[in-house]
């Protein structure tokens, strides 16, 4: 029987930097399981990566896909009685594509203007025929906040939403105490249980005695199941997402502008070995879409096997007989523990010869776009759509000198609302084709996380909202339960 009083304590290895979802300054912290919790979006995406309406109750784009029509929900007021209507949006959105922020502003880009259409109506006013702007407001730039605490309030260190729940406590990165107190929330199924508080545990050790001993009921931590194993009142559930690990190249360091350099690199990794040993579960990849996704081709598959012989001649008629030497190679600090050493290891199989340097995650990115390394090993996301996160995956972050012109041709006429979804499909996959012929980097895996579950938390599973599409925070606690 459901505990209407019961409680959920989510540990993860970083905690809530900020209270703000329209300035986070990660794609990795887009989520961070909380805010949905707090405020209301206009969007969510299914685990199948669709867009759906929460706010939203119909869409739809105009003859030349220059407008987008949202319809909203009637009956969603924030806690004095202000209704969450078209103004309210307008309000939000204004904010989330002004704000000077390193994300969301980013990919609210399209939008040039927001208009009140009717009491619950609103146009959005874009620069190109986007099909992206649903997920978008999937994401961080869809939460709706109160007009005044846009207009007065401080955001990063206070919440005033239309969600079921308000905050409790908040030190930031290391703890957030969310409580229901709405009790005539539009969406009684996503507000099943008192109160949920969100933790950092950055120990190992110290999450998983807190696991076992109870403390925490739900926690994501890549690949430490195996140290729960055995205890009856947990269970892992595997969760597939749209983060993967990739190793980048800078082109315009030697010799990496060569294409048979940079197949040979491909060649060179055994990413089969590494996921078993390292990723159980995972997705191994040579692709920049994940199998069941838009623009993923399966015909791509082998492309770049394990084959170390082949690496070898194609560095030699690359004019490298005795293999190359890429300096230091970047490589974020958050990657599971010993992949590093295993994608050296087989590179220098080759004569492909690395010297491996730690960065902090938070600023990997940073010291990459400087353009002094040739080589980076980090994370890579999907987004929630293929060409929603264009700028972010193959932009400055990861090229930093830009991507080739017919790439973004390619990507333009196949990001066009005006297409149905099979033709956007194919273009899609065409461009996922163009990067893996000319080996723009050597992705590795796509990951599936391990998420420890008490038993007792009912609810959540590897169909969860945003499951495959972005990344492995970005889980949304809605509508779990506890038993009594």
């Amino acid at each position: 029987m459901v505990d209407p009083n019961g409680v959920i304590h989510v540990a993860n290895v970083a905690g809530t930097p900020s209270l703000d979802p329209h300035a986070t300054t990660s794609e990795i912290v887009w989520l961070l399981s909380t805010m949905p919790m707090v405020y209301d979006q206009l969007f969510a995406i299914d685990a199948q990566g669709n867009p759906k309406g929460r706010l939203v109750t119909d869409w739809s784009y105009s003859d030349d896909g220059l407008a987008l029509n949202l319809v909203l929900r009637e009956d969603v007021a924030f806690r004095d009685g202000t209704p969450l209507d078209a103004a309210a949006v307008k309000a939000s959105l204004d904010r989330a594509r002004t704000l000077d922020t390193p994300v969301v502003s980013k990919r609210m880009a399209p939008v040039t203007a927001v208009d009140v259409t009717a009491p619950y109506e609103v146009r959005l006013t874009l620069d190109s025929p986007t099909p992206t702007i649903p997920y978008v407001l999937a994401e961080c730039a869809g939460f709706i906040m109160h007009p005044d605490l846009i207009a007065n309030g401080d955001p990063a260190t206070e919440a005033n939403g239309s969600g079921a729940y308000s905050v409790a406590s908040f030190t930031p990165r290391e703890r957030l105490e969310l409580v229901r107190d709405n009790d005539d929330y539009w969406d009684p199924d996503a507000a099943q249980v008192e109160s949920v508080t969100f933790e950092a545990i950055g120990d190992k050790q110290a999450y998983v005695n807190a696991v076992i001993s109870e403390q925490v009921d739900l926690g994501n931590y890549q690949s430490y199941g195996n140290e729960v194993a055995g205890q009856d009142h947990l269970e892992v559930v595997q969760v597939p997402t749209g983060t993967g690990v990739q190793l980048v190249f800078n082109p315009d360091i030697e010799p990496l502008g060569n294409l048979e350099v940079r197949q040979a690199i491909n060649h060179a990794i055994d990413r089969q070995t590494l996921v078993e040993a390292l990723m159980p579960g995972s997705e191994v990849t040579e692709q920049y879409a994940r199998e069941g996704f838009a623009g993923y081709d399966p015909e791509l598959a082998g492309t770049y096997d394990y084959d170390p012989e082949k690496a070898k001649s194609l560095l030699a008629e690359a004019g490298h007989p005795d293999g190359i030497d890429l300096g230091d190679m970047l490589i974020s600090q958050a990657i599971v523990p010993g992949t590093s050493d295993v994608v050296a290891e087989q590179l220098a199989e080759v004569g492909i010869r690395i010297r491996p340097i730690v960065v902090d995650p938070q600023t990997i990115g940073s010291q990459w776009m400087e353009g002094r390394n040739a080589s980076m090993l980090t994370f890579a996301q999907t987004g929630t759509e293929f060409s929603a996160g264009a700028a972010t995956r193959w932009g400055p972050r990861f090229q930093p000198t830009g991507m080739p012109e017919e790439f973004t041709l390619m990507l333009a006429e196949a990001a066009d609302n005006r297409l149905d979804d099979a033709e956007r499909a194919a273009r899609y996959r065409d461009v996922n084709r163009y990067l893996v012929e000319q080996a723009i980097a050597a992705p590795i895996v796509w990951i599936d996380d391990q998420w420890i579950v008490n038993k007792r938390v009912q609810g959540f599973s590897a169909d969860s909202d945003y499951a495959g599409t972005t990344s492995p925070l970005a889980w949304v606690p809605r509508g779990l339960a506890v038993t009594e």
